[in-house]
């Protein structure tokens, strides 16, 4: 099954066949930088994972169907190339040497690790660029903005594209969640719709965009912080319990940033950021 969104084709991988052709493409090309999401029912050692998006290259997207491949997703695929630096979906996610994008990597990290043993390594969260960004700027910055709002500031769309990501954001919202009037079935039914194929890709679509403007924009001493806390957020999602809630949306306190926020204050909280 493949689909297009915007000037990327979607290419969804379902089967073991796929996902061996999947990994002979990343071994011939060997990308330094990978776009990765997830979605699926609350995403977390709780909940499920059903769809895992990647993306490294200008016009495609892939999209593995976890739900249906199970722990096929990230086992190494035999009768992969003599020469191939990775077998499996895990090596590469692990892998030191090749940067994987998220805007938040903390649900991710929960339910790739606790389902599936994957443990992120090298990773860049966005959403903490951009606080970096902010900071850099002189504000005094409490709280990370939501992905939303990071894409349509940072995204480089343009006018057409703006209306279509806000058209198929709204769409699959009201399809996929429950307080949207949605239910998440539609997005563990299968065949996989179109619509859920879309707004998986999504995620990802100008994830690569938004992280190099962030990161060209910071100056050594943010870049080092945003690696480092990156790395935290991953291994504290990793941890045999964690605490949910409002304070998730409260940016690290480091870098010249250490007023914590009054409790009444949560008011400003970007309300697209999703616990």
């Amino acid at each position: 099954m493949a689909t297009r969104l915007g000037n990327k084709e979607i290419k969804l991988v379902s089967t073991n066949a796929e996902l061996g052709e999947m990994l002979a493409e990343l071994n011939n090309i060997r990308p330094s930088v990978i776009s990765v999401d997830t979605e699926g029912w609350n995403i977390c050692r709780d909940g499920t994972l059903s769809l895992l998006a990647l993306c490294w290259n200008e016009g495609l997207i892939y999209v593995i169907d976890v739900q249906e491949l199970g722990s096929h997703s990230f086992t190494r695929i035999e009768n992969t190339a003599v020469n191939s630096r990775w077998s499996s979906v895990k090596e590469i996610l692990e892998d030191f040497t090749t940067l994987k994008l998220f805007c938040d990597p903390r649900s991710d990290s929960d339910a790739l690790y606790h389902h599936y043993g994957v443990h992120l390594k090298n990773t860049f969260c966005v959403q903490l660029a951009e606080v970096g960004v902010r900071r850099q700027n002189g504000h005094t910055t409490r709280y990370v903005k939501g992905g939303k709002k990071i894409t349509l500031e940072y995204g480089g769309l343009s006018g057409a594209e703006m209306v279509e990501w806000e058209r198929l954001d709204r769409e699959a919202s009201a399809k996929f969640f429950p307080e949207k009037g949605g239910s998440y079935e539609n997005l563990t039914n299968r065949p996989l719709s179109s619509l859920a194929l879309k707004y998986s890709a999504l995620g990802v679509l100008h994830l690569k965009k938004i992280y190099e403007k962030l990161e060209g924009r910071l100056g050594r001493r943010g870049k080092e912080w945003v690696k480092e806390e990156s790395r935290k957020r991953v291994e504290e999602f990793r941890l045999p319990s964690i605490k949910k809630g409002k304070h998730r949306a409260i940016a690290p306190a480091h870098w010249g940033n250490t007023t914590r926020p009054r409790r009444h204050d949560f008011f400003e909280i970007d309300d697209e950021y999703y616990y």
